[in-house]
């Protein structure tokens, strides 16, 4: 089962790796909701951890958009115990809240408590992934460059897929290197600029090659417009 886990305490996060990896949970981490949101919608997710007081200028923000983009419980952890937080969060899209620090036991039991509870089916993804002219079909792992079928390697798809999705936001290498390849090749960076050379290149005859571009930030594909 995957979990992503949003606070910008380290030893929290640690806390809950060593309590959920043993239970078989795949855990994600992220400092920031709204990095932790995309990650959400580009996958699916069976538990969401927020630690709120990671979040302190802006809860309700930050629990909307979690709930929005998954319909996996949401658990809420903070160090506040009054009463008017624990309503507050459950009323703005918390499934369950925890109290810091908490007994291990009981946070393990209260979420799958909540695992077991009816969810709603997760929509659909679209029937294509569209950026201008480029068009893919998460089905078939087919892309569709104007009129033209273009054969992609896997990891060329992938890789393709992540920008078409982020247009217009930076990639983080270290993300794209640790989900494809794995997390021992975090810092080989020449891999991903082989793949990004080899995916502009088949880019090109539609003139598009320069639609990625590279930053301090990461990799990025501009917002196309279809001719």
């Amino acid at each position: 089962m995957s979990a992503s886990l949003i606070s910008s305490n380290p030893g929290l996060r640690k806390q809950l790796r060593a309590l959920l990896e043993p239970e078989g949970f795949t855990i994600r981490e992220s400092t920031s909701v709204m990095h932790a949101a995309r990650q959400i919608r580009r996958n699916r997710f069976r538990l969401v951890i927020l630690d709120l007081d990671s979040a302190a200028h802006g809860c309700h923000d930050a629990l909307r958009a979690l709930k929005k983009a998954s319909y996996a419980p949401l658990i809420a952890l903070s160090e506040k115990d009054h009463d008017a937080t624990v309503v507050d969060a459950l009323d703005h899209g918390a499934d369950d809240f925890i109290v810091t620090p908490f007994n291990p036991a009981v946070l393990l039991a209260r979420i799958y408590a909540n695992l077991r509870l009816p969810r709603p089916v997760a929509p659909p993804p679209p029937e294509y992934l569209v950026n201008g002219p480029i068009r893919i079909d998460p089905q078939r792992h087919e892309v569709r460059i104007g009129e033209r079928i273009v054969a992609f390697s896997p990891k060329e798809y992938e890789i393709l897929r992540r920008l078409v999705v982020g247009r217009g936001e930076p990639l983080k290498s270290k993300e794209v290197l640790r989900d494809i390849w794995g997390a021992g090749h975090v810092n080989d960076n020449q891999y991903l600029r082989v793949y990004m050379s080899q995916l502009r290149k088949k880019l090109e005859p539609e003139g598009l090659h320069s639609a990625i571009s590279y930053s301090r930030q990461g990799y990025r594909m501009d917002q196309l417009v279809e001719s």
